[in-house]
């Protein structure tokens, strides 16, 4: 098999952002197909704790639709509901910005673009969970822009707080986040192995964002059910260092995932940047979600713990988001 999902590829090369590509495109673009999608996602995160937060914002510009909102949680959960906090709205809608462009998702969640591209305020408050978030996202580094101007993620500084259960977690830390916009993402099921999203920052000055399937020559869980092309492994990666954006030659991914057959626990990424240099990536999940974003998709979302040979004695702090779909999971999700 070797079905690849095209939204998620990128060219070599970098685009260039703008100003205004905080704020809604919607329906100013060239695609005109219901499947055309708008998103944003920012995250948070407290890890003495294991608290992971995970915001998500996702329109159908050309069927007016908005499906937003939050979850947080402490540790590994089985179900999204077993989040501390759930609250999604899946059918409003995308009438969610004001004069300004900030958002007001159903929900109550807030999103003012202070200084767009820069930095961005968010509040939100659930009474009925005793939980409340007041963040400021502060951009440390410049968005890493794919080369068809669609799609951008940027390391962060995420500070603030979550309240719930009458406990206060404090956080300041760094995270990547993700916007893209004007592209078809189609919802059907798609007959491959699981697609891993994986970013990460060791400091202000060194990041990453890395995705796409394991390497067959490593031997994944999945080996003998697939057949993907060493040139279809990579989908779409960059490594940030100080000051330079830099594409990769290649790519070889490991998750390794638990005994349910499904949960990533763990990634290995071997790779090359474009300019010769070589990098090992140790993840450990140690927080997860195993969320629906999409009834033909599983999306386990996870706070994960880095470290590196090239970085001896510093840890790094960075998020893991593998898609999985009904054919994948069918083979590999062991019985009750």
């Amino acid at each position: 098999m070797t079905e690849t999902i095209e939204w998620t590829r990128s060219q070599t090369g970098f685009g260039k952002a703008t100003e205004q590509d905080d704020f809604y495109h919607g329906r100013n673009q060239p695609e005109k197909h219901f499947e055309m999608t708008e998103t944003w996602y920012w995250g948070f995160y407290e890890p003495e704790s294991r608290l992971h937060g995970f915001i998500h914002i996702w329109t159908h510009p050309n069927l007016n639709l908005c499906t937003g909102g939050l979850f947080a949680h402490f540790g590994h959960k089985r179900e999204h509901l077993a989040a501390e906090l759930f609250d999604f709205r899946n059918f409003t809608p995308d009438t969610i910005f004001d004069n300004d462009g900030n958002i007001r998702l159903a929900n109550g969640l807030s999103v003012i673009f202070e200084r767009p591209m820069q930095r961005m305020h968010v509040t939100y408050e659930n009474a009925d969970r005793g939980f409340s978030l007041d963040m400021v996202q502060q951009a440390v580094q410049p968005p890493i822009v794919r080369a068809n101007d669609r799609h951008f993620e940027q390391t962060m500084r995420a500070k603030g707080n979550v309240v719930y259960g009458g406990r206060q977690y404090d956080f300041d830390n760094l995270s990547i986040r993700d916007r893209s916009w004007g592209e078809r993402r189609p919802e059907g099921g798609h007959l491959i192995p699981p697609y891993t999203w994986m970013n990460g920052a060791f400091s202000e000055d060194f990041a990453f964002c890395i995705s796409g399937h394991d390497d067959p020559a490593l031997g994944p869980d999945w080996s003998g059910l697939y057949d993907i092309a060493p040139e279809r492994l990579m989908s779409d990666a960059w490594i940030y260092d100080h000051g330079k954006m830099l594409r990769l030659q290649s790519m070889s991914k490991l998750t390794t995932r638990a005994d349910d057959g499904l949960r990533p626990v763990r990634n290995v990424i071997d790779c090359v940047t474009d300019d010769g240099r070589r990098f090992r990536l140790e993840g450990e999940i140690i927080s997860s979600n195993p969320w629906h974003c999409w009834q033909n998709a599983l999306c386990h979302c996870g706070l994960t713990r880095w470290t590196s040979p090239q970085f001896d004695g510093v840890t790094g702090w960075g998020e893991t988001q593998e898609v999985q779909w009904n054919d994948y999971v069918v083979r590999r999700c062991k019985p009750v």
